[in-house]
């Protein structure tokens, strides 16, 4: 184990802090704004091998669109992908804190938060990164139906004070969490490209999303990051360098390594991890089975030692609670008592997770300190089929002579279906196992594996009845918060059919949706421990989600036949982020050919 006081350590040498604290020089070339103004007409050329690094894991299917206001749009312009949109500030899983990134610094007072615009910062086209970009951005997630847009309930008003610095006003119902989670999330667009066309899409006092979405933005977009949408196919994303990037001049003109990031797409994990064995991924957030069995192929976690990964979140079990029989609290409690979670652990999950504890706090790391181990025993479930039944039975429910369960009117209990994306063959086996510990209090249940989009789909609108969910926001100063809220607020409560991008569930709690309004105002650390204690305590007596596995932000496996030097548990110089998500880009500066003269 690496001592925390080491992590910081080394963290405070990242290329983060260097960026922070040298200043900017003038490097915007010629040849780069030409390239960016008249685009490249040649064919795609031959990405030299030593020259381009290959990742997978972040798109499963051919990309359609790389524009950041669509809902769900493609790599490398969805979630915390930072390498061509950047936000303000960028999540360090290592430290917990934010790392600069177009804004160098920031502070918070009980009513605002204020960052200060990095001077330095640029788009590709070698214009200045502005406040107004920042505040026209944000601007457009309390005017469209973006999936930021509840942010605007917590922000009043975002000004700018003319020396770059600019003040996120709290609403009277202040949530500094929420908040400094859509500073680190939000990815900033250029106003110039983009005000045109929310104007043109402007209907009555709305505004015409469809119209909006028509922009695909695939055409050498513009952009603040270290690389360039170039071309793309059905079967892979190809990232260009962007030779002109701002924080190169932080650096001394020092560049990313790869010239080249291209995204292959295949269809399952198996095909990812194949292509991975070949040495055609570099990079890889594909769940990738054994990992200790693969360093014959050259293939490493963050890791040596179980679990292999570094947890940082929760999947889960969404439970429909609105509808029958989910709607009572203690079928939801015989389901969490029925699922044999160290089967899962071993069988589905390779044992990348330590066992998981009651409740929805990580029992270690950051969060340890609100984990009460004594209430967990009280309140939380483990395993145990004989109490499962025990639950049923005393709520009223029986079994016929053929073990099915009956409910209090002595009909069968429906067949529910537990739902995950097809492919995603650790959840497809986690389910499995989920299907089997059921059948054993008398529970009919089928896996239901469907492409990406409409699990997704489903999900929003509410049409599901048991759902694999890794919380949005892994990446998040607000977590351990921000896993509760996403999955249990009210404030996101749309009834099934409508859509919603938190709480699938449709969960209602008064007492528990109180507490999530009162801990982002909470400054007492006693105080704030109290609070999470309680929060996690109503979420093992309530059941909302059933915790299957704690894993890691995404996965994190690496090849070292093309490449070498990745961050790792032994050499922290950065976050295990797949080198393309939040503060786990600094590792692009630093990562090293094996090959310097092409193969």
């Amino acid at each position: 184990m690496v001592s925390v006081k080491k992590l910081v350590t080394l963290c405070s040498l990242s290329l983060v802090t260097a960026f922070a604290v040298v200043g900017c020089k003038d490097e915007v070339s010629k040849e780069s704004k030409d390239e960016i103004s008249k685009g490249n007409k040649g064919a795609l050329p031959e990405f030299p091998r030593n020259e381009t690094l290959y990742i997978g894991g972040f798109d499963w299917a051919p990309p359609t669109t790389f524009n950041p206001l669509d809902p769900d749009p493609n790599f490398p312009t969805d979630g915390n992908i930072r390498v061509m949109y950047e936000s303000l500030l960028a999540y360090n899983q290592l430290t917990g804190k934010l790392d600069p990134m177009l804004a160098d610094s920031f502070s918070r007072t009980d009513s605002s938060i204020t960052v200060h615009l990095d001077t330095c910062a640029k788009w590709n086209n070698g214009e200045k990164v502005t406040p107004d970009d920042v505040i026209y951005t944000f601007k457009l997630d309390s005017i469209l139906p973006t999936s930021h847009h509840n942010n605007w309930k917590f922000i009043k008003t975002v000004t700018n004070d003319g020396n770059n610095n600019i003040t996120f006003h709290l609403t009277a119902n202040r949530n500094p969490l929420i908040v400094l989670n859509a500073i680190a999330e939000t990815s900033i667009i250029p106003k110039s490209v983009f005000e045109p066309l929310i104007k043109s899409a402007k209907n009555g006092k709305g505004y015409n999303m469809d119209k909006i979405l028509v922009f695909k933005n695939d055409s050498l977009p513009v952009a603040s990051g270290p690389y360039i949408l170039k071309k793309y196919s059905p079967d892979q994303i190809v990232l260009e360098r962007s030779e002109n990037y701002w924080r190169q001049s932080k650096l001394d003109g020092k560049k990313p390594a790869p010239k080249y990031i291209i995204h292959s797409i295949y269809n399952g994990n198996d095909n990812f991890n194949s292509a991975m064995v070949r040495g055609n991924l570099d990079v890889s957030s594909i769940y990738l089975p054994r990992i200790w069995e693969k360093s014959k192929d050259s293939i490493r976690a963050w890791s040596r030692d179980e679990p292999y990964q570094l947890p940082t979140t929760i999947t889960s079990l969404v439970i429909a609670t609105q509808k029958e029989p989910f709607n009572k609290v203690e079928f939801r409690r015989a389901l969490a008592h029925a699922i044999d979670l160290d089967k899962i652990k071993a069988r589905a999950f390779s044992n990348y997770t330590p066992t998981v504890q009651p409740g929805f706090i990580l029992p270690f790391g950051p969060e340890g300190k609100y984990f009460n181990k004594e209430e967990a025993e009280l309140y939380g479930y483990r395993y145990n089929t004989d109490k499962a039944r025990g639950i049923l039975r005393k709520a009223g429910f029986s079994w016929n002579s053929k073990g099915q369960l009956l409910d209090k009117k002595k009909k069968p209990v429906r067949t529910i279906s537990v739902e995950c994306p097809q492919g995603w063959t650790d959840w497809e086996d986690a389910i499995n196992i989920i299907v089997e510990s059921f059948a054993q209090i008398g529970i009919t249940a089928v896996p239901k594996f469907v492409d990406y989009g409409t699990w997704d789909l489903d999900l929003r609108r509410g049409t599901f009845d048991l759902a694999m969910k890794t919380p949005p926001s892994e990446h998040s100063i607000a977590n351990p918060w921000n896993r509760f809220y996403q999955f249990m607020t009210s404030n996101a409560y749309k009834p099934i059919g409508e859509e919603s991008f938190a709480n699938h569930g449709r969960f209602q709690n008064a007492a528990i949706n109180a507490l999530l309004n009162k801990i982002p105002t909470i400054t007492n650390e006693t105080e704030l421990i109290q609070a999470y204690q309680e929060l996690n305590k109503q979420f093992m007596l309530t059941v909302p989600v059933i915790p299957i596995m704690y894993r890691p932000s995404t996965y994190y496996q690496f090849s070292t036949k093309h490449w070498t030097n990745f961050p790792t548990a032994e050499n922290p110089y950065a976050p295990p982020n797949n080198l393309i998500v939040a503060a786990g880009v600094t590792a692009l500066w630093e990562i090293k050919s094996v090959d310097k003269q092409g193969n």
